[in-house]
């Protein structure tokens, strides 16, 4: 492939072709370029790209990924190269693309999926999972496992071996750990020379090479990550040991839990893992470049991981601040760039122009920038939607009914759909989407699935869908910190169509649009009651009498404001299951 070529069949520039026609052939020509500058950056270095939505940028570091490979002269193949995404489905995506493209054999993968396998689903407070995520961790893991091996390294004066004690040699054991060390011995080769060395001249070699191996086990015992952090989280005096004074009582505190909860990890546990195999001698495969996509939501640990999995540093890293949420939300890529050392020098690129989130949309979504991320310059977007924004004020009650109208007439058209809900009105949407009988689904699935996704604000990034209908905006603004982003983010997940649905305070001002409601047979109205009969004069005057009493029993006793409160009382009085 020649610099500035697509793959075959690229859809990144048949879709940007068809999106900025309107626009002219020389905005096909100025993408086209912008995006080629980035593609053939050299591969000695660390290149950023920041995109906003609709820019195609994770698309160009795959097209990335597609020249380097296509270069003989860097003599770069297909199983040296590892593309991480956020996802499983993510990483299923770009594998479909690079197969399709020639690019067979690249590993792409999860950031779970690329850490070690560990039972987890711990539920774990926000705060305990940033400290986890903190680069400091790792000088606590460190100072842990020194302390650990130096427990191990006390060399016992006697051994017991078939009920027979057997006396050690501690000058001879300390002359083989030296050696051992100082050659880096695999541990099989440390256990053939402990063994030669105690055996040597001894009447019974058959009980000292017994001896020497339970030595041995004691000395470098295998090295098990899970049961290592779960024996460190389980004591509050080893984390005590560990923390350096780095680390409060208040955090260790935090990260102390009791021996025998289940599940034993949360996912922030898995970088420490990956930490501590690497801590204790356990290296990971490497490749020659790593591509990262969504890296402005990765904690340090996290990012470690990844950089471990680079043999010489080149990377590239891919994000948007903009949409930069969760735990470890930030403002800034130097930031990210921090824990992903690497001697090779930063090249830091933006995408400017956006050819797939249509300009009335995004024109709607860039007004939450200056909040959402005052430092991020908007792409420029240069493609017409087929309709602008519509805006739908509800009441509570009829709020999933307006939602579930507007997905269901997007599907019959043919259209994916994402409905983007917050917690808080979730229940009711999916009641009602069970009700009317609709295909739906909470995770994106091929084309062959239901049309319908149902998803969480934080669930929505980095997907696209041909129609998106943002539910209460507010609540999505004051459920999260970073409130602002994720509107942003599920602002833009629309293709063509947009929909707000909410309140009408948190709406933006514009002119309704009524979206009609599944039809709902209304009941009949009720007759008019008919007029009380009249009462009996005695009855009439007995119960004149009674409200008299009544009133001046109360205008003797309480204030004014109190009179419905004692009433309210009588009747519970006189009625206590009314």
């Amino acid at each position: 492939m020649t610099a500035g070529e697509g793959p075959p069949d690229d859809p990144l520039l048949a879709e940007m072709a068809t999106a900025v026609a309107e626009a002219g052939p020389d905005f096909v020509a100025t993408i086209r370029a912008d995006q080629d500058e980035l593609i053939r950056t050299a591969p000695e270095s660390v290149l950023i790209i920041q995109g906003g939505p609709g820019t195609g940028k994770t698309d160009t570091a795959l097209r990335r990924v597609a020249w380097l490979l296509g270069q003989p002269d860097l003599g770069l193949s297909a199983p040296e190269v590892l593309v991480v995404g956020p996802s499983y489905a993510f990483a299923q995506r770009t594998r479909g693309l690079l197969d399709a493209w020639g690019c067979a054999g690249v590993a792409h993968s999860s950031i779970e999926g690329l850490l070690p396998k560990a039972s987890t689903g711990r539920p774990e407070a926000p705060h305990v999972t940033r400290l986890k995520g903190e680069a400091r961790m790792a000088g606590l893991l460190g100072r842990a496992l020194d302390k650990h091996r130096e427990q191990r390294a006390k060399v016992p004066a006697l051994i017991a071996v078939r009920g027979q004690v057997v006396t050690l040699d501690p000058a001879t054991i300390q002359r083989v750990m030296t050696t051992a060390k100082a050659s880096e011995a695999t541990p099989s080769d440390r256990r053939r020379l402990l063994r030669a060395a105690l055996v040597s001249g001894t009447q019974d070699p058959r009980l000292i090479l017994e001896a020497a191996d339970m030595l041995a086990d004691r000395l470098w015992p295998e090295f098990d990550a899970p049961t290592f952090l779960t024996e460190l989280f389980g004591s509050r005096a080893l984390l005590t040991a560990a923390a350096g004074g780095e680390f409060t009582d208040r955090e260790i505190n935090a990260l102390y839990r009791l021996d025998g909860e289940e599940p034993p990890f949360g996912e922030a546990d898995l970088p420490l893992l990956d930490e501590a195999e690497h801590l204790s001698g356990q290296e990971p495969q490497t490749y020659a470049h790593v591509v990262v996509d969504e890296a402005q939501d990765l904690s340090p640990m996290q990012l470690r991981a990844i950089s471990r999995r680079s043999s010489n540093g080149s990377l590239t890293v891919v994000g948007d601040m903009a949409q930069s949420t969760g735990p470890w939300a930030r403002d800034d890529w130097h930031d990210v760039l921090a824990h992903l050392p690497s001697e090779m020098p930063h090249v830091h690129r933006e995408l400017r122009f956006g050819y797939r989130v249509p300009r009335q949309i995004f024109e709607l979504a860039a007004e939450l920038l200056p909040t959402a991320a005052p430092s991020v310059q908007p792409p420029t977007t240069v493609r017409e939607g087929p309709a602008d924004p519509m805006i739908a004020p509800v009441d509570p009650e009829n709020r999933a009914g307006v939602v579930v109208a507007a997905a269901a007439d997007h599907a019959a058209d043919g259209r994916s759909v994402a409905i983007i809900c917050p917690a808080r009105c979730r229940e009711e949407v999916e009641a009602l989407l069970r009700a009317e009988e609709l295909p739906w689904r909470t995770a994106p699935g091929d084309e062959r699935s239901p049309a319908i996704t149902l998803l969480g604000p934080h669930e929505a990034k980095g997907l696209e869908f041909d129609a998106a209908i943002v539910v209460e905006p507010g609540f999505i603004v004051d459920d999260d910190p970073r409130g602002h982003r994720l509107l942003y983010t599920a602002l833009t997940r629309a293709t063509g169509h947009l929909h707000l649905v909410g309140a009408p305070e948190d709406l933006p001002a514009g002119e309704p649009v009524a979206i009609a409601a599944p039809a709902v047979e209304e009941p009949p109205s009720p007759e008019p009651p008919a007029p009380p009969a009249p009462l009996d004069p005695q009855v009439q005057e007995q119960i004149d009498m009674v409200a008299h009493a009544l009133a001046e029993t109360l205008l003797a006793n309480l204030t004014p404001e109190l009179w419905p409160v004692a009433l309210d009382r009588l009747i519970d009085m006189i009625n206590p299951d009314s």
